[in-house]
């Protein structure tokens, strides 16, 4: 059995498992990501973009929605039968998500709307042919895979974590199983399962 130790190991390196490496890491943590697949991203690869409200894109293009006007429309369609929190938290941290990637090198179009009469929320990333299209938002999971490793991620491809590691009601790691089927033990202050 392979032992390692971070301060966060985080279950998952698709998009949000990837965001959440990458802020750790650029908080000063040691970070250990577990992904199942051969490679990071995860669905996130085959997208166009992530949502936004009053990003500085949509502001330079005078898009009025605010994120109050967002969220009770994301809670009207839902009938409110959702954590009203968390969405409110995503919405409210979705203009901040596109200047953080931005900073990481991510180039974006136009805000675009996802279907006619939609608000213009939706961020299309910039791919390599320079065209919107299916699959663009892999350009975005490279520059974050890219920076997770700059910044000391380490990055276990082919490992699905199998078990969570719990001391005295405390978790303090996830054992982990290679793409051979060895075990790997991860010892970490903090698991973010993403």
């Amino acid at each position: 059995m392979k032992q390692v130790e971070a301060d966060v190991v985080v279950v998952a390196a698709g998009t949000s498992g990837l965001a959440a490496a990458v802020t750790a890491a650029e908080g000063g943590a040691s970070v250990i990501a577990f992904e199942k697949a051969a490679t990071t991203g995860g669905t996130g690869n085959m997208g166009m973009g992530p949502f936004a409200v009053e990003s500085r894109l949509q502001r330079l293009k005078q898009i009025a929605l605010t994120r109050e006007e967002a969220f009770k429309i994301f809670m009207d369609y839902t009938h409110w039968r959702v954590d009203a929190r968390l969405v409110k938290a995503y919405i409210d941290e979705s203009a901040s998500t596109i200047d953080w990637l931005e900073k990481m090198g991510v180039e974006f179009f136009d805000p675009a709307a996802y279907f006619p009469g939609a608000n213009f929320t939706w961020h299309i990333v910039k791919g390599p042919t320079g065209r919107p299209g299916p699959e663009v938002s892999a350009t975005m999971i490279k520059i974050m895979t890219d920076r997770a490793k700059e910044l000391g991620v380490r990055i276990f491809l082919q490992t699905p974590a199998k078990k969570i590691l719990k001391e005295g009601g405390r978790i303090v790691g996830v054992m982990a199983e290679d793409k051979s089927g060895g075990t790997i033990q991860a010892k970490a202050k903090a698991v973010i399962i993403a």
